[in-house]
């Protein structure tokens, strides 16, 4: 089926998409945990570089990074810029803890963002359903994200249709008046939920068609060693920011000569 929706799955073959969904998945747990535990600026720069290097490698849709990064830019200047603005203002333009706050913030949402959609674009809805059901989550559990997961893209590409249908009858979501533009996105929401209520359905019956209602039936292949370097390679990453949120280990910052 043909869709404006740029889908975030690529088929392709590379080292990161040969790679089992469990550890795909573990790695994307790990990620969040990593997040809140990484204690400098620096740390979130390497998953940033890290994400972008994944997604160089996998061939991650430029859209998908584009809009989701830009999304969150206005709330990126703020977060920098005003204690760029502060120091600016002040004594000169040198690294403090408001600044280096700053930047462990918007480098945490940008590693976020790159590492997740490398990851993502490399499993389909079959990939994450069976992934999660190998890591121990409950079969309906995982049958519902991976029906969700498919859904998004049909239901995004149904908005699109539906808004251009609308348009022909005058109903047009960008307008300058916010009461037309709330009037609006009503009607517009109406037949987008019921397109999903019928849709939902198709879906399930499809995923049930290919077994994933009988998940506990499923046997997943054995990981191999390049899925353990690969989980290893995240666990390392995590295990050196932990040792160094807990003072085992040199900081970034110091290794630097930053403060």
């Amino acid at each position: 089926m043909a869709t404006r929706v740029p889908i975030l799955y690529q088929e392709r073959d590379t080292v990161i998409h040969r790679r089992d969904p469990r550890v795909k998945i573990a790695l994307f747990a790990l990620l969040f945990v990593f997040l809140f535990v990484a204690p400098t600026w620096q740390w979130m720069l390497l998953a940033s570089v890290l994400g972008l290097t994944m997604a160089i490698i996998t061939r991650t849709p430029w859209k998908w990074l584009l809009v989701l990064w830009l999304i969150h830019l206005p709330s990126f200047i703020v977060i920098v810029g005003i204690p760029v603005g502060k120091m600016l203002l002040g004594e000169g333009l040198e690294m403090n803890e408001d600044l280096a706050e700053g930047l462990r913030l918007v480098l945490a949402w940008s590693g976020a963002i790159f590492v997740s959609l490398s990851l993502f674009s490399t499993m389909d809805s079959n990939d994450v359903t069976n992934g999660l059901w190998g890591l121990g989550a409950p079969a309906v559990v995982a049958f519902a994200v991976g029906l969700s997961y498919q859904l998004l893209y049909v239901t995004l590409n149904d908005i699109l249709q539906i808004a251009d249908a609308m348009k022909l009858k005058g109903v047009d979501l960008e307008t300058k008046n916010p009461f037309r533009f709330g009037w609006n996105a009503l009607q517009l929401s109406l037949p987008v939920l019921f397109t999903v209520v019928r849709r939902a359905p198709v879906l399930m019956a499809a995923l049930e068609m290919r077994g994933f209602h009988r998940q506990h039936g499923r046997r997943l292949p054995r990981i191999n060693v390049g899925d353990l370097a690969f989980l290893g390679s995240g666990v390392l990453v995590f295990g050196l920011a932990l040792a160094d949120r807990l003072g085992r280990l040199p900081s970034l910052a110091s290794l630097a000569g930053l403060s």
